[in-house]
């Protein structure tokens, strides 16, 4: 654990995942504990300092204490090469802030909920599916299908599935030479004003670790194709999606049909980026008002 911040009730904090160092912000409200925590983790490329400060804020106000953490590779937490999403490595970071967590003296492990948005939307879901821990969880936005298609649109190939695959392999080849990893720019040149709309939203401080750069293989297909068969798994486990009416992400009202147990769903306007923008009061709303209802009231 690293030395407590000037705010008492923050620190920075960090725990091992595959021998990696995880690093994090942890805020406590003020008051005896222990107390209910919500781990909370970014999407595709996303830092810990993008408008989840704002949402853990919601979370203090009531009680609720809140973790958040850079993946491995990202911001403040150790791996290489940088700026590369790990699709399977996130989910054990997302596992190990959960261990860590239950060895907090002020943090009550019984009462342990995650947050995640877009990709990590979809992390919460799988994580959800796995680790009984979790006593309640919220996917906004989530990435539900990640098909080699999805990932060559995303990574500008449009269609050409086979100039991505060559590109792909070409740069794992060029790696095991000893070259640096091939990087593609965070925000497009075409097709991600959403994206540019929103990075230049943020503040200097919000933008310390950010680079505008991403690796090829951020872009690789995943054997998680598609999410939706792991979300039945969740129940008996509580959860809410927050979802926008004009996202481009297909298969979340799907992924939301599939959930049993007790679960929620709140809609908001725009697109996939309107938690952090157009939407982001009600987005925070959903998540503190989510929470206090599996952590803060008194069961009949």
């Amino acid at each position: 654990m690293l030395e407590q911040a000037a705010d008492s009730n923050q620190r920075a904090v960090e725990f091992l995942s595959d021998g990696l160092c995880i690093r994090g912000t942890l805020r406590v409200p003020s008051g005896d504990g222990p107390h209910p925590l919500v781990i909370l983790g970014h999407g595709f490329g996303g830092l810990k300092e993008w408008t989840i400060p704002e949402t853990v804020d919601a979370l203090i106000e009531i009680g609720i204490a809140g973790l958040a953490f850079d993946y491995r590779n990202f911001g403040d937490s150790e791996g290489l090469p940088r700026e590369e999403i790990a699709h399977l490595g996130r989910l054990q970071d997302w596992q190990d802030a959960i261990t860590y967590a239950t060895t907090l003296s002020e943090i009550d492990p019984h009462r342990i909920g995650i947050w995640g948005t877009s990709l990590g939307g979809r992390d919460v879901l799988v994580v959800g599916s796995i680790d009984r821990r979790v006593k309640a969880i919220l996917a906004q936005t989530p990435l539900i299908q990640w098909t080699a298609q999805s990932a060559a649109r995303a990574a500008g190939y449009g269609d050409d599935l086979e100039r991505y695959y060559l590109e792909l392999a070409d740069d794992r080849r060029n790696r095991q030479l000893g070259k640096e990893p091939r990087y593609l720019p965070f925000v497009q040149a075409t097709g991600d004003e959403a994206k540019e709309e929103y990075v230049e939203s943020l503040s200097p401080d919000e933008i310390r670790n950010y680079h505008d750069r991403i690796t090829l293989q951020s872009f690789s297909p995943s054997v998680l194709t598609d999410a939706t068969s792991l979300v039945p798994l969740i129940a008996p486990t509580p959860i809410r999606f927050v979802l926008a009416d004009g996202d481009f992400l297909p298969g979340q009202r799907q992924a939301y049909s599939a959930a049993g147990g007790r679960k929620s769903l709140v809609e908001i306007e725009g697109n996939h980026f309107a938690p952090y923008l157009r939407s982001r009061r009600q987005a925070i709303v959903a998540a503190q008002e989510w929470f206090a209802e599996m952590f803060m009231t008194t069961p009949k």
